[in-house]
């Protein structure tokens, strides 16, 4: 048994399962199927218990050393230390290709985002104006990026096909959705350009040395709470997508705000181009205008808190504590991905660089108060240290 950021690895009988202990947490990670199983406390000792019964004594013996347990429960706990996986084998996206770009005579402007170059041609003078205020900030006359990808955008009867090296990444699409899906794959491409060990659908931000890492669902409220932290002296990382590197730190990713309808009349007291900024749509059809990104971070900084936004109309104001498992299901409910698919020292990694870090949710109705909250934690953290 070893011990390391308070994570706690425990040998088991099957080759192909790894447990670890966190907090109240057992988290086991099959390598067979890539999936991850969470026991806490009294359910914890029992899995560990039948771990050491299971290659001596059946299942039914098992089920009778333990008369006042679930059956069903221990069945499955025998099942899966036994390697009778219910589970689905779990499968990652490959990253993207960069490709080839190819020169041509058309008129292109360069977007240049680290080591990037994105050079779009836009069809007419209109795109020009309703796209390239999106990426404006990221504009350079003398590109010098060593990686170039074209970004062109093709008439499909009514519809528009995204090309990025001349490579269609995207069936055809409305007019009105052509930036968020331009904004999404130039995102893409820029994290998954280095390496990785995880990323989230989370928003990042930094203040005084923290960097909080906000996973979420859709309609959590994540973006405008991001918008507000900012406003009120936090640095961003990135809004859409949190990646987290091998050493646990996080990748700033240098990316408008997609800010729905809903948010426009909450935010435009601080930020006012909220008002009179074009309107574009989103995969799911909903309004949205662009905010450009203001006090990015200009480098990588480990992570230092997990918290898990969820806005609820007239909710008191609430950050509570979570374990382990509660975490890792809501990194999984909010999505994400890794490199080159999962293993078993991927996910040690995963939890001693950002499940054994402070974790919580947060609820909120006011922004003011959520604020207010989290400036708070990090005071008490800072305090502690």
């Amino acid at each position: 048994m070893t011990k390391n950021n308070d994570v706690i690895k425990f040998p088991l009988q099957s080759k192909a399962l790894y447990a670890f202990a966190m907090d109240e947490s057992l988290l086991v990670y099959s390598e067979d199927t890539q999936n991850v199983y969470g026991f806490e406390k009294g359910n914890a000792s029992l899995f560990l218990q039948i771990d050491e019964l299971i290659s001596n004594y059946s299942c039914e013996e098992i089920m009778e050393k333990f008369p006042t347990v679930d059956t069903t429960i221990v069945k499955q706990m025998c099942d899966l230390l036994s390697g009778k996986e219910t589970a689905d084998n779990l499968e990652y996206e490959s990253d993207r290709e960069f490709g080839t770009y190819t020169e041509d005579d058309l008129k292109r402007h360069y977007y240049q985002v680290e080591d990037i170059v994105f050079a779009i041609h836009y069809p007419n003078e209109a795109f020009y104006k309703h796209l390239h205020p999106v990426f404006e900030y990221l504009y350079t006359d003398n590109p010098t990026g060593k990686n170039m990808v074209s970004i062109d955008l093709v008439k499909c009867d009514d519809l528009w096909g995204i090309y990025l090296n001349n490579m269609l990444v995207e069936t055809p699409i409305t007019e009105a959705r052509l930036a968020t899906f331009i904004q999404e794959k130039m995102m893409t491409f820029t994290y998954q350009a280095q390496r990785y060990l995880l990323s989230m659908h989370a928003g990042s931000v930094e203040k005084n040395a923290n960097v909080i890492i906000m996973p979420a669902v859709a309609e959590s409220g994540k973006t405008t709470l991001t918008a507000a932290l900012l406003h009120h002296g936090f640095d961003l990382f990135s809004d859409e997508v949190t990646s987290l590197d091998y050493e646990g730190t996080v990748h700033p990713l240098p990316f408008c705000m997609n800010i729905k309808e809903g948010s426009w009349k909450v935010l435009s007291s601080m930020y006012p181009s909220l008002n009179t900024s074009d309107v574009h749509g989103r995969y799911d059809g909903q309004n949205i205008r662009f905010l450009p990104p203001v006090n990015i971070h200009s480098h990588r900084q480990k992570a230092s808190h997990i918290i898990f936004p969820k806005y609820t109309p007239n909710a008191k104001t609430t950050l509570l504590k979570i374990t382990a498992k509660e975490a890792l299901y809501k990194i999984k409910e909010a999505g994400y991905q890794v490199q080159e698919n999962m293993d078993q020292n991927k996910f040690e990694l995963i939890l001693r660089n950002l499940v054994s870090l402070p974790k919580y949710t947060l609820v909120y109705s006011s922004l003011d108060e959520a604020i207010a909250v989290i400036n708070t934690l990090l005071e008490e953290s800072h305090v502690s240290q």
